[in-house]
Order: structure tokens, then sequence, then C-alpha cells
């Protein structure tokens, strides 16, 4: 039975949240804690759920959602990556309007190819055909292996990955509530900023333009060193975006630099030095196993020069923010040089070798992917 002054104290913050009124902090920190713990009837959870995110999220209430998940995350993801030098961490956080390929996975494997450890929190699709999780999956990489033991991949082969919903986080309420939602939510922007093997860089895609600088501050007050968070356009389909750097239209970006200042800036194809592509040259196919094999292919150096563009381009953004190279120009240029050269489709299989209890059925099922 639940307490009924803990009802209508969570209630309260309902009708707050309704009446367009800001939370503090520590409300909407302590929301989500109860939340988490299923200490409120699922009609009240919902509730808060949606009127925070109809309301419009403030700094402040992200950084509560963000510190709540990362609690509960860590109650059953204590494990950090311990690597030769910093590690990065990439996603988008879906709720985009323009569906693309598996992108930040695949930018995830160049940048890993060029030398950055980077540990990804993948999802299953929540508005859209597939997600990370989804993709590595279908790549043959076990995305379901204890967290040390994907931890452990980062630091062997320089990629690891794990997934929101895998065995490890089943008894959590992050997975109990995400099995259950099929809308965007506050924690589906907060929550990739708070779960994490330890890494204090990051690239993370948002769904709107005006939403990069706010996540840019947040994740400065969760203590990233440094970030970047961009949202694509395309000059197709105006006033629609993805929730990645675009090379079909004008990207909007805020990057959190290491002293702290955060900077904004616009960026189109031709200023990195690509041909601007059509969205649907990148879009989302109509079956995850296609967008995998498209993604797969690439890797490979086997796919469409549209798709190699976009996960270059975010590969790059990875090494701008870990100091790598000075611009995106000198990173775009050394992502490309990663799928021709083969080390972006090895880097793959190193990643099934180490992340999969049966190696040669992994590598098996990304050969039979990327065929001939």
């Amino acid at each position: 039975m639940f307490e009924e002054e803990k009802l209508r104290a969570f209630g309260r913050l309902v009708v707050k949240l309704q009446q367009r009124e800001d939370l503090t902090r520590d409300e909407t920190r302590e929301a989500y804690r109860q939340i988490w713990r299923n200490e409120q009837p699922e009609l009240q959870q919902g509730a808060f759920i949606a009127a925070l995110k109809c309301k419009g999220e403030t700094r402040d209430e992200l950084v509560g959602v963000a510190e709540a998940f990362g609690e509960e995350w860590a109650k059953f993801f204590p494990h950090k990556v311990h690597a030769s030098q910093p590690h990065l961490g990439i996603c988008g956080v879906g709720m985009d309007s323009l569906k693309t390929i598996n992108v930040s996975s695949g930018a995830a494997v160049i940048a890993a190819a060029c030398g950055i450890p980077v540990y990804k929190v993948s999802a299953p699709a929540l508005t859209g055909v597939s997600g990370g999780a989804d993709a590595f999956a279908l790549w043959g990489v076990d995305i379901d292996v204890p967290g040390e033991e994907s931890v452990r991949a980062a630091e062997k082969c320089r990629l690891g990955t794990t997934s929101l919903v895998s065995r490890a986080m089943m008894a959590s309420g992050i997975a109990r509530v995400v099995s259950q939602i099929r809308i965007g939510t506050s924690f589906h922007i907060s929550g990739p900023m708070a779960i994490h093997a330890g890494e204090r860089h990051k690239v993370m895609g948002v769904p709107h333009p005006s939403m990069t600088r706010l996540c840019a501050e947040v994740m400065k007050g969760l203590g990233y060193k440094g970030a970047i968070v961009p949202c694509g356009g395309s000059r197709q389909h105006p006033g629609r975006y993805l929730d990645e750097l675009s090379n079909v239209g004008m990207s909007h970006v805020a990057e959190l630099h290491e002293d702290g200042s955060i900077t904004e800036y616009e960026l189109v194809p031709s200023d990195v030095g690509l041909h601007e592509s059509r969205y649907e040259e990148i879009a989302s196919t109509q079956s995850r196993e296609e967008n995998a094999r498209i993604v797969a292919r690439t890797l490979a150096g086997k796919g469409p020069k549209p798709v190699l563009d976009i996960l270059a381009l975010n590969a790059a953004a990875c090494l701008k923010v870990m100091g790598k190279v000075p611009s995106l120009v000198d990173g775009l240029r050394q992502a490309r040089v990663a799928v021709e050269d083969g080390r972006a489709i090895a880097q793959l299989r190193c990643l099934i070798e180490t992340q999969n209890p049966d190696p040669q059925a992994g590598l098996s099922t990304l050969d039979a992917l990327i065929g001939s």
C-alpha cells in the first residue's frame, strides 16, 4: 500500500507542472527517485513524467532527473572503464523527427578505430525502427554480457557497449519504466548524460536546436569536461531534425570546452568539405536488419557515400571533443582513412571477438550481414 501523505505530496508536484510552474533540482530528483523505486502508483508516475515533458524542462530540472537516473544506474552498473587514456561516450537521445540509420553506433566504431577508447550505452528503438542496442546485437555483439565484461572490451580493444535494458539492468526501475513507455520523456534527455562508465567527455545528439546549449549546460553541471551537443537539419525538410551532425543540411551545435566555456555555432556540410546529400540517402529503412546491414557494409568500405559521410562526420566530433584533432575537417579526414584502410571493420570484429562468448558465431553473423 502507498502512504496517503506521500501520494498527496507527489500529486502536488504534478499539479505544479500542470500549472507550468518550475520545480527545483531537489524536487525533481526526489520525484524521479520515487519513480525508479516504484514508490508511487504507475498512474502517478506516468502523470509526472508526462507533465514535466509537456511543461518543458529547465536546466535545474534536467540536472535533477539526471542525478536520480545516475543513482539508479550506479546500483546496477557500478563499473568504470580504466583505459590507458580517457574514454568517450557517444549517443543520440532519440525523439528526432527525421529518423536515420544507426549513426552514433557506426561513428563509435570509427572513433575507436582512430584510437579513442569508447564505451557506448545503447538502447532499443524508442520512436524509430532501430536503436544502438539493436544494431550491435545484429552485428554479432553480445550486449547482454555482464557489465564488467563489456567494460573490459573497451579496455582491451578500445570499444565496449551495453544495453540500457540488458539482463544486468532488468531489475532496475530504469528498465521497468523504459520497457513500458513509447513516448519521449525528460529522462530520455537526461539519462544519456547520467549513464556512463566513468567518461567525462561525450558527443550527444539532441532532437531540437533549442536543446543544444541547455544540454551542454546540464553536462557542465554534471561534471563533464568536454561535450559536443549537435542537432542536425535537412534542406529538404525544414523544421525537422536529426539527433546528430548532419550532412543533409545545417547543424546547430553547442560545445563544452575544457575550461568550462560553451560555444555555439552552425555548420553546413560544405564547411567541412562535404557534398550535401539528401535526407533520403541516410534515412532509416523499414527494418532494423537493413539499417544494421547498411552501416556494417559502410564500415567495411562497401556502403553508400552519403552514409560514410555522416558516420565519418560524427566520428570527427568524437576526435575533436577528445582533443585529438583541432577541427572537424581534420577529424573527418582521419575517420575516412580509418574506413578506407580497413581499421573500422577490424575494430568491429575486435569488439565481437572480445564481447561475445561465441566469437566465431558473432563474426559469422557480421560476415553474413555484410555479404560479398
